[in-house]
């Protein structure tokens, strides 16, 4: 999370700091493109809607460093689950996390 400071209040909870962590991972569109990439592809669903860097790079148009950098950001805010497997980092999407995100967002 890149908030400067912590911000303390008694009328802020544990769900808005969890939403502005969100929020803030999907502050740059290539970070939006890459989650609705994983969410659209093979619909979300199955073996077919994992992927590594390798993948991101063919279909974007960016350097491998540079989405790895996007990545890690989507990571530590817990959109992009990850798993190795020998010398690759496949990558999935937290579906339960950004539906509670699209929820908090109804209000």
């Amino acid at each position: 999370m890149r908030i400067r400071a912590e911000i303390t209040s008694k009328y802020i909870n544990d769900t808005d700091r969890k939403t502005a962590v969100v929020a803030n991972a999907l502050a740059h569109p290539f970070r939006v493109a890459l989650v609705r990439y994983l969410s659209t592809k093979n619909c979300g669903e199955g073996v077919d809607n994992v992927t590594c860097n390798k993948d991101l790079v063919q279909m974007f148009d960016y350097s491998q460093s540079t989405i790895s950098q996007h990545v890690k950001i989507l990571k530590e805010a817990g959109l992009f689950l990850t798993e190795s497997h020998e010398k690759f980092t496949f990558y999935t999407l937290n579906k339960p996390l950004l539906d509670e995100f699209r929820g908090f967002l109804k209000l």
